[in-house]
């Protein structure tokens, strides 16, 4: 509510008193908030006149129950002001019923201030009733003009109606009017965001803190800047931003949505409870009461096993969730308020735990949204559920049996549309789709540990992420999406279904369409902006919602007349997709016969590994629904080349040209027959590549070609030929998408990673920014990690192992890859303790072949040499089985020259070491030996300089 200006004199007067940066400086703006606590309650004490006014400040600064009891002792605040403080604390709660029945105790005359009734706005937006609170405001506002909270409420009723420029125009107009106020600033910077305009928001909000350092909406749209730069060097400062809106607002819904998203600093190793397998095996008891409705007996389990397991979360985590997915409960707010307290006393316990921000996100959404207008209608609708394939349905959503009452199973249900129509195909495939409640992380539901130590491609710690692609929507985006927020469900699963079913001329023309809408600035939302999938996932969902409501920020409002009107191509392209799908659905087979032959095709994917013969049968079933679909004749030719059956192999190419002599993968395809055909033909094998590469205006297919053109090369090592061609794509080749950009970074890696090794230390400062931009991409990390090895760094490599060591270690992931690197840093540290105990992990019983690729082998070999246990060693190399490649056979060399030097052999070594170099000149270690050799024997000289002469690219040693 308005702040005279005598308070605002009192509160916001930074600019003399400090010079600090009340921006960027956290630790300055948290030591400000606490004097100005202390200052405005010090104030109270002298000043009755402005009591509710310092009130209302410290409501802002978070001192909710301060303000309560001092509501209750107040002997000259009016009933008026009572009420509007108690609307305050009651709104901040997220309690919008009781809000309302506040105002409503008033008597008639009361309600009529201008205040109350700024307050009834507030509520039609929590009620989205965006046109009433829109007609409110206005109406107040002609009573008084300048009033600057009632602008703010009819600033945000415009913007969540989309009505951007008229919100940027009253953003404006309070900025002119109130210069020393922040609110028009902070407006005007949401406005920015909404219109997907976030440098332009940024500067803004920057200027409102200068003014206003202590607002939480404000705090947190600041660390959401921060992220938005997407450089994970910055992410304590994006958290430092956001703790400040929690300490402003601990109910700061935002702020802990993103903490709990993925948006976060820390790592699983933070997270990690050393008897987590124990104690979930014992909750699952619990669950299985849950299940059968049993949910007072499922929390008493809980309780129990807390008990005994006092120092853990994971309990108190699992009541919590429990108590939000009783989602039939007749005493739903209060198992709500419940659960948001153990959310919170989670958080004391364990500072920026993830999944209790994420569970504290879920109660206060699920609080809010019994207001919603719809609430009845929908509800209604999800006790009782029109699910006309439920054998199907369960079979793909099999966590929907695990929520007690049919409730749960309506909101999955009733956000599917036509999408419905994909069931078949993925139970063929065996695919399905899982909702975990707020207790199971993404790792758990997927029963894949891979979540829990990697992070996305904006930065984003997986560990955390509520939804993938690959098959996951949590319940509580489910329960979102039910009541027209953002359908995250139907955005996942058309993730799985793009990936699973569409076909081959589908997916290019989403790609097309895609490009088409970045290069032309069509796309719906920021998020769709990142690549193709997301752009698709965006997208579909839009077609089928008319009214999008309470989103979570603004990639949540897409709907059909976005789609429209915005990107028109794709909305046709969306039209023809969902008229197949009713089409499919209403008995016309035909409709969708080339996502049949996708579907077997990936069925034959499969097979392939184990039986061809069954790879041919589904083969041959693609065919029978589609006889033209190139994939299907490119898989059996692939197969075909796999058995040694050329001829039959250039038969099935030829009928593929003769459908379409420009499909860029057949000319892929035939130069693995080439090579296959005839081994040492490689210039024919790289013409077809090239050709191959040329063709395809596919920018992702094209990416994958340039990788297939390079390693061509660099598997025969030709490594000039294979850079020249990773600094072609890296010059050329689109960074349009993520995906692109991450093609575009893996060039660069590799470049910068193979001259490092050859002793370019400039690379090494490449690889340093990737891998900091890229903490948890485990090869751009192992390739960094190498480069520092390779140019004497090694205390720096040690660092970078430390770093993701403690994150694989806290994941239980076992990498032996870095054990390896670790000894190897040891070792050239002369550390020999360190080094004894990572090579006795190594060589548990005498060596493990598997657990390390085959050059690892020969590194690891060579490191026992190093470091004289030879006959180790010796016997390890026995077991080996080799590999028929260039790097193997030239690696395997170099051990075995090491060998020989430490046995005093120096003439066999040499000779070792030179046909190392003519199978591979670029063997690095084989180099370095030899010319430590040339130091002492002529002949050892005279055959590396002849090896340097040779080389198309000078090493440094």
């Amino acid at each position: 509510m308005e702040i005279k200006s005598f308070i605002l004199s009192i509160i916001f007067c930074f600019g003399t008193t400090y010079a600090q940066d009340l921006i960027n400086d956290t630790e300055a703006v948290h030591n400000y908030l606490k004097q100005e606590k202390n200052k405005t309650i010090q104030s109270l004490k002298t000043d009755t006149k402005y009591q509710y006014e310092l009130l209302n400040h410290l409501l802002d600064l978070g001192e909710w129950d301060f303000v309560a009891n001092a509501i209750k002792d107040s002997k000259t605040l009016s009933n008026v002001e009572s009420a509007l403080l108690n609307f305050k604390i009651t709104w901040l709660n997220n309690d919008f019923q009781a809000a309302e029945n506040i105002l409503n105790g008033l008597k008639a005359k009361e309600r009529e201030n201008l205040k109350v009734q700024a307050s009834f706005a507030l509520l039609e937006i929590e009620a989205w009733e965006l046109d009433k609170a829109e007609k409110l405001s206005r109406e107040l506002l002609a009573k008084k003009p300048k009033d600057i909270d009632i602008s703010l409420i009819l600033g945000r009723s415009l913007m969540l109606q989309k009505k951007y420029a008229d919100a940027l125009a009253l953003a404006n107009n309070l900025i002119q009017e109130h210069p020393k106020n922040a609110s028009g600033y902070f407006l005007k910077a949401d406005v920015f965001f909404w219109d997907q305009k976030p440098k332009e928001a940024e500067e803004v909000l920057k200027e409102g803190l200068k003014i206003n350092p202590l607002n939480a909406d404000a705090r947190f749209y600041y660390g959401y800047a921060i992220w938005r730069r997407i450089d994970a060097t910055q992410l304590n400062d994006m958290v430092a931003q956001w703790d400040i809106a929690l300490a402003l607002n601990p109910l700061h819904f935002q702020s802990h949505w993103h903490l709990g998203n993925g948006h976060t600093n820390l790592t699983f190793a933070d997270y990690v409870d050393e008897n987590e397998k124990q104690i979930r095996q014992e909750l699952e008891a619990a669950d299985q009461l849950f299940t059968s409705n049993q949910i007072d007996a499922a929390l008493r389990k809980v309780e129990e096993i807390e008990a005994s397991h006092s120092k853990s979360i994971l309990p108190a985590m699992h009541k919590a969730s429990l108590l939000y997915s009783d989602f039939d409960a007749s005493d739903r707010l209060a198992r709500l308020t419940r659960s948001e307290k153990i959310f919170l006393d989670i958080l004391n316990r364990k500072k920026h735990y993830g999944p209790a921000h994420n569970g504290l996100a879920a109660v206060i959404k699920s609080k809010r949204i019994p207001y919603l207008k719809t609430y009845d209608n929908i509800m209604s609708s999800l006790r009782n559920p029109k699910i006309n394939n439920m054998d199907d349905f369960l079979e793909i959503f099999p966590d929907v049996a695990y929520y007690p009452g049919n409730v749960a199973k309506g909101m999955a249900w009733n956000q599917l549309y036509t999408s419905t129509v994909y069931f078949p195909f993925l139970v063929k495939q065996h695919r399905l789709f899982v909702i975990p409640p707020l207790h199971v992380d993404l790792a758990l539901a997927m029963k894949a540990p891979y979540f829990r130590f990697n992070s996305t491609f904006d930065n984003r710690q997986w560990m955390d992420i509520r939804g993938v692609g690959s098959g996951a929507a949590a319940i509580e985006y489910v329960e979102r999406g039910a009541f027209e927020e953002r359908n995250v469900l139907l955005h996942e699963y058309v993730h799985l279904f793009h990936g699973q079913v569409l076909t081959d001329g589908q997916n290019r023309k989403i790609r097309e369409l895609y490009y088409n809408a970045m290069e032309k600035g069509l796309t719906l939302d920021y998020y769709s902006q990142n690549n193709e999938s997301e752009y698709f996932a965006q997208t579909y969902p839009a077609y089928f919602e008319k009214v999008k409501v309470h989103p979570l920020d603004f990639k949540s409002m897409n709907t059909l007349n976005d789609l429209k009107s915005k990107d028109p191509e794709m909305y046709r392209f969306l039209d023809e997709l969902i008229t197949n799908e009713k089409a499919y659905l209403a008995g016309d087979n035909s409709a969708m016969a080339s996502n049949w032959s996708q579907v077997y095709v990936n069925l034959a994917t499969n097979a392939a590994k184990n039986d061809l013969n069954e790879a041919y049968k589904y083969l041959d079933t693609a065919l029978q629904y589609d006889s033209d679909y190139l994939p299907a004749h490119i898989a059996y030719v692939e197969n075909l080349v796999e058995e040694g059956k050329y001829e039959d192999a250039e038969i099935r190419l030829e009928a593929a040209k003769k459908i379409d002599s420009e499909y860029a993968p057949i000319y892929s395809t035939e130069a693995d027959l080439i090579i296959a055909k005839d081994p040492e033909n490689y210039q024919a094998q790289a013409e077809l590549l090239k050709k191959a590469y040329d063709y395809e205006k596919d920018y992702m297919e094209k990416a994958q070609n340039s990788f297939k053109y390079r390693n061509s090369y660099f598997r025969r090592g030709k490594l000039k030929d294979a850079l020249d061609v990773a600094e072609e794509y890296m010059k050329n080749g689109s960074e349009i998408s993520t995906y692109l950009r991450d093609r575009k970074d893996e060039s660069k890696a590799f470049s910068a990673w193979q001259k490092a090794l050859l002793g370019n230390k400039d690379q090494v400062a490449v690889l340093s920014y990737l891998a900091s931009q890229k903490p948890q991409n485990y090869s751009i990390r192992t390739q960094h990690i190498e480069a520092l090895i390779a140019n004497n760094e090694y205390e720096e490599a040690l660092k970078n192992l430390q770093q993701i060591n403690r994150t694989l270690q806290a994941s239980q992931v076992n990498r032996p890859e870095f054990e390896l690197l670790f000894a190897e840093v040891y070792s050239k540290l002369g550390m020999t303790s360190d080094l004894a105990i990572y090579l006795e992990k190594l060589m548990v019983r005498g060596g493990d072949p598997a657990r390390l690729d085959p050059l690892n082998n020969q590194r690891l070999i060579r490191l026992l040499v190093a470091n004289d246990r030879i006959e180790e060693a010796k016997t390890f190399l026995k077991k080996l089985n080799p590999e028929n490649s260039i790097f193997y056979k030239s690696s395997e060399l170099v051990s075995k020259a090491l060998i020989n030097i430490k046995a005093g052999e120096n003439l066999e070594a040499i000779k070792l070491l030179d046909n190392a170099l003519k199978i591979y000149p670029y063997q690095i270690d084989g180099l370095r030996l030899l010319k430590d050799l040339s130091k002492i024997d002529k002949t050892a000289d005279k055959i590396l300089t002849q090896h340097l002469k040779e080389m198309e690219i000078s090493p440094i040693l």
